[in-house]
């Protein structure tokens, strides 16, 4: 907590307001767009390039031919990496809001700040990983669908590319926009409670699958991550919890399938 920086004692750069908040969502979206067309051109681009027009014909006609009917596991890899690709984008279009907002200052807006750990800090992590598995199971007999929700990669690309969405990029983004950008600027406007709700809400039903019940158990984890957030004032403490938290679910996964 001593070295966390609290928005009272900062107030510039002032978070924006709730108008602001929203149309800043819906740039983010098109920053994070703009980034992903961006990213997908300059690697063209480079292949291009390097190894010329027939191999980047043969290149779109093998993304192509995946699509319309490729192997499961095949499958599975892309929508990895494409996952993957998205969550960068959009933490590069986040950061950029911020930048443009608060300058040089834009970890203040996102909360990206220096925190320290201490046993609650593991207590917590612990026990949410006990609720994970509880909740897991809860779900997968309420709804045995769900089970389908996730299929474990078999191809060493394929597992390389999970670690890297489910453990790196899916929680660095997430903590940024709800714990960071959302929760900073609700917080300055309306207060602890609502910031706190408000983002759980949200980030439940981002998880949102086929069925509610996913969204009801990540509910719990929204609003611990938000009460980390406020207790260290850090996103960084709570990117690192969520990084922990989404490494022990692929590591049970892993288990499940073998």
């Amino acid at each position: 907590m001593d070295d966390a920086i609290q928005i009272e004692s900062h107030p510039d750069p002032h978070p924006l307001g709730l108008f602001g908040l929203l149309l800043s969502l819906g740039a983010i979206v098109l920053i994070g767009l703009s980034a992903l067309f961006a990213g997908m051109v300059l690697v063209a681009l480079v292949d291009f390039l390097l190894f010329g027009w027939p191999h980047l014909r043969d290149s779109f006609m093998s993304v192509a031919g995946l699509v319309q009917g490729g192997a499961l596991s095949d499958l599975i890899t892309a929508g990895l990496i494409i996952g993957s690709a998205v969550y960068v984008a959009g933490s590069f279009a986040i950061w950029i809001m911020a930048r443009l907002r608060a300058g040089k200052a834009w970890p203040l807006l996102l909360g990206w700040t220096p925190f320290k750990t201490d046993r609650t800090y593991w207590g917590l992590l612990l026990a949410a990983i006990v609720y994970q598995v509880g909740a897991s199971v809860a779900v997968g007999y309420f709804h045995p669908a769900a089970k389908s929700w996730f299929t474990f990669p078999d191809q060493p690309m394929g597992i390389a590319s999970a670690i890297v969405l489910v453990v790196i990029m899916a929680p660095l983004a997430e903590e940024l926009l709800f714990r960071g950008w959302i929760y900073t600027a609700l917080r300055w406007r309306f207060g602890y409670g609502a910031a706190l709700g408000a983002t759980a809400v949200l980030f439940a039903l981002a998880h949102w699958e086929s069925s509610h019940l996913y969204a009801l158990a990540i509910l719990p984890m929204g609003l611990l991550l938000g009460y980390l957030r406020e207790r260290t004032g850090s996103t960084r403490a709570t990117t690192l919890f969520h990084m922990l938290y989404n490494s022990a679910g692929l590591v049970l996964s892993f288990l499940g399938k073998v």
